[in-house]
C-alpha cells in the first residue's frame, strides 16, 4: 500500500554565504519556525499548523520571517550578511520526505570566521551559549509591535542615520530612562548620538533634517560607531523584553 502521509511542514531554501547560514540552525533551535540543513544548503522550516497545507500563503509568511531572521542575525553577529529566499518551496512529511514541490516564477569573495568553541568541564561538554539565541528575540517581536519593527529595521543593509534614530526612539518609547538605569547606553553616548543625528551641518544630505536641531557637536559620532551603539542598545532591549515573565 502506497504511503500517502500528509505534508507536515514547508521548507523554503535560503540563499546566502555559508558562514551566515550555518549559524541559523543553532540560533533558532527549539522554535517552531526554524532553519535546518537541506540539500547541501539550508532551508527555513514552517510547520503547516502555522500556514496551512496550501502553498499560497507560505511565500508571504516566509518573507515576513526572513525580515526578522536577518534582523536577529545582525544583532547576534556584527559580520552577518543578509540572506534571501529561493523561488522554490517544498512540502515535506513527518519523515522529511518531499511530497510537494512548488516553483515560484520570479561576486566571489573570501571571508574568514572563527567557529564556536565547546567548553568541556570535568569531561562533560557544556551547552553552547549560541544555541537558541534567537528565542528571546523572537518572543520580543511577538510581544511588542515596536520590537517587531526594530528587528525588521536593523536587518536592513546600510542603515541610515534616520533609521538609526528611529531605532533609538523605539527603545526610548518603550522603556524611557530605564535604558540608562540598566546601562544599555550611557547618557554621554546618547547625547552625542542624538546631536550628531540631528545636525544638518554635519550630515548634510545624509541627515534627518534640513537645519540643525541644537548645537552640532565639535567631534561628531562616526556612522560605524553609531551603528554599533544602536545595535548594542537594541539587542539589550529585545533580550530584556523577550526574557520578561518567562
Amino acid at each position: 500500500m502506497m504511503d500517502k502521509r500528509p505534508i507536515a511542514s514547508w521548507m523554503v531554501p535560503l540563499v546566502g554565504h555559508r558562514f551566515d547560514l550555518e549559524d541559523l540552525p543553532l540560533w533558532f533551535a527549539g522554535l517552531d519556525v526554524h532553519v535546518e540543513p537541506h540539500d547541501n544548503g539550508f532551508a527555513l522550516v514552517i510547520p503547516v499548523q502555522i500556514v496551512g497545507h496550501s502553498y499560497e500563503p507560505v511565500r508571504a509568511f516566509a518573507e515576513e520571517q526572513l525580515a526578522l531572521l536577518n534582523g536577529i542575525g545582525r544583532l547576534l553577529s556584527s559580520s552577518y550578511r543578509s540572506i534571501s529566499l529561493t523561488d522554490n518551496l517544498f512540502g515535506v512529511d513527518s519523515a522529511g520526505i518531499v511530497r510537494n514541490t512548488v516553483v515560484v516564477v520570479g561576486s566571489a569573495e573570501m571571508r574568514v570566521k572563527g567557529g564556536s568553541v565547546r567548553v568541556v568541564i570535568g569531561g562533560k561538554a557544556q551547552p553552547d551559549p549560541a544555541e537558541g539565541a534567537a528565542s528571546s528575540l523572537m518572543r520580543a517581536a511577538s510581544r511588542s509591535l515596536r520590537a517587531h519593527d526594530a528587528l525588521v529595521i536593523i536587518g536592513r543593509l546600510n542603515l541610515t542615520w534616520s533609521e538609526l534614530y528611529l531605532l533609538f526612539e523605539l527603545v526610548e518609547a518603550e522603556v524611557g530612562g530605564q535604558m540608562f538605569e540598566l546601562a544599555w547606553i550611557s547618557h554621554t553616548d546618547a547625547d552625542l548620538f542624538t546631536r550628531t543625528a540631528n545636525s544638518y551641518s554635519i550630515l548634510r544630505s545624509g541627515g534627518r533634517h534640513g537645519k540643525d536641531r541644537g548645537d552640532p557637536p565639535a567631534q561628531p559620532m562616526q556612522h560605524g560607531i553609531a551603528v554599533t551603539l544602536i545595535r548594542t542598545l537594541v539587542l539589550a532591549w529585545l533580550s530584556h523584553v523577550g526574557a520578561a515573565d518567562e
